[in-house]
């Protein structure tokens, strides 16, 4: 009679429904090898699983301390973001209350450049009338190299740096008129990217316009 023909399949399949093996023929583990992928050399089937571990080891502390450094900045960022809104909530003098609160967003959030501008649906003045054109399409804010911050002839000439910019609207609701604009800018290509995300500020947004409303 002849004996079975087995293929590759059929012996990973019986080492899977057989974990006893290797207990049982321990000696096998020292005497198969497997080729080392980073010498090039034959290793034991014990060295290379403890290889295996190590390089598993090695990716999982690479992912705690990506989580670590992601938990840092988080807290970096609500902290900044507290400081801001109580520095915000103590602002008193309407006249400069929307530059003093742009001085802010430089200050505490380390933002090269920022500007806030609001405006009346009767303001005659032309360069708010672009501010107001601008805000009107955005229904959340917007980030990237690309936006162009030459329409905005209220910014005085430390814009001409930008590389990448955010356009944050201000409005009493969702879905009412915006009434202002939050304008934030950097030399550096990356810093307001557009793949980046907006939650902050859109809460900066919120903040903002709950501080500066017109009826406030």
């Amino acid at each position: 009679m002849s004996e079975p023909q087995w293929n590759e399949s059929d012996v990973a399949r019986y080492l899977r429904e057989t974990p006893g093996f290797f207990e049982r023929h321990a000696e096998l583990l020292g005497e198969l090898t497997l080729s080392d992928p980073q010498r090039g050399a034959a290793v034991s089937l014990m060295e290379r699983q403890a290889q295996l571990l190590r390089e598993r080891n090695k990716a999982l502390e690479a992912k705690l301390a990506n989580l670590i450094r992601i938990g840092h900045d988080n807290d970096r960022l609500l902290r900044n973001l507290i400081d801001w809104t109580r520095d915000l909530l103590a602002l008193r003098n309407r006249e400069t209350m929307a530059v003093d609160a742009a001085r802010e967003l430089e200050r505490i959030f380390s933002v090269p450049m920022a500007a806030i501008r609001t405006w009346s649906a009767a303001d005659p003045d032309a360069e708010m009338a672009t501010a107001a054109e601008a805000a009107r399409g955005l229904h959340a804010p917007i980030c990237g190299a690309e936006i162009d911050l030459r329409r905005f002839g209220w910014l005085d000439e430390r814009w001409a740096a930008a590389k990448s910019a955010a356009l944050v609207p201000l409005r009493v609701a969702d879905g009412a008129d915006a009434f202002g604009l939050i304008v934030l800018g950097s030399p550096e290509p990356a810093r307001f990217d557009a793949a980046m995300g907006t939650a902050v500020l859109a809460l900066i947004g919120e903040l903002t316009s709950a501080a500066l409303r017109p009826d406030a």
